[in-house]
């Protein structure tokens, strides 16, 4: 919206640029259903509740930084596996 209307935004209500029906995640959820969620609706950042109150926000990069190192996880204890045979 800033690159369209510049400055004004500022002074515009959060309802106007934000949804009302915010998608929130919970700390036991997947990674997997947090990306697909995120992919899905194009959203970079979901808030995380636990027992009605925000506990944190978690961003598309922190999700995706953490499916890979669990796919590298994945992969050095299948090498280390094939390795001691």
């Amino acid at each position: 919206e800033i690159a369209r209307h510049g400055a004004e935004v500022l002074d515009w209500p959060v309802r106007q640029i934000m949804v009302a029906d915010v998608i929130t995640v919970s700390g036991k959820d997947d990674i997997a259903i947090l990306l697909t969620i995120m992919t899905d609706r194009r959203i970079r950042h979901l808030p995380v509740v636990e027992d009605g109150r925000l506990v944190g926000i978690v961003s598309i990069g922190d999700a995706v930084k953490h499916r890979i190192e669990e796919a590298e996880f994945e992969a050095r204890t299948m090498r280390d596996y094939i390795v001691a045979g």
